[in-house]
């Protein structure tokens, strides 16, 4: 027997799922069409009805939901960074370039502005937090770019 605390996360993460799908404007016959079953079968995921794993992975290889993933990645100690293509020329990847070293310099003059009293405060650990992922997000982008270019 599965211990309730799992119970509880799976359904969590289900509702999640169907929230967000709809939200990006899946119906529940758009589900049904591209995973398989009946519209309304997705219509009971939203309501606490718990899909077979295979039709759960359905949902999330149509969906591709990133509020889902980041929770996962979080159950598993990790982070989960959404990476976007958005180069379709050299002139759009000179410009992120410039934006990688513009996110870079953010994060040196947060870390620089909290190390001035020598105490980094919860405010400070946060806006460090965020301007590093800011950076690390520009980075992995065009690391995504670069392995493309290299098939």
């Amino acid at each position: 027997m599965v211990k309730m605390a799992h119970l509880d996360f799976t359904e969590k993460l289900v509702r999640l799922v169907m929230w967000e799908l709809e939200h990006d404007g899946f119906t529940p016959e758009d589900m049904a069409d591209r995973v398989g079953g009946s519209p309304r079968t997705y219509e009971n995921y939203k309501y606490g009805a718990t899909p077979s794993l295979s039709g759960f992975l359905g949902l999330v290889r149509v969906g591709k939901p990133k509020q889902l993933a980041k929770k996962i990645a979080e159950q598993c100690g990790g982070y989960f960074i959404h990476i976007p293509n958005s180069f379709q020329n050299n002139e759009a990847l000179t410009r992120h370039t410039a934006e990688i070293m513009k996110e870079t310099s953010d994060v040196i003059q947060a870390v620089a502005s909290a190390l001035e009293d020598g105490i980094v405060s919860e405010g400070e650990a946060s806006m460090i937090n965020r301007q590093a992922t800011e950076a690390i997000e520009a980075l992995l982008r065009l690391q995504a770019y670069l392995e493309e270019k290299e098939k």
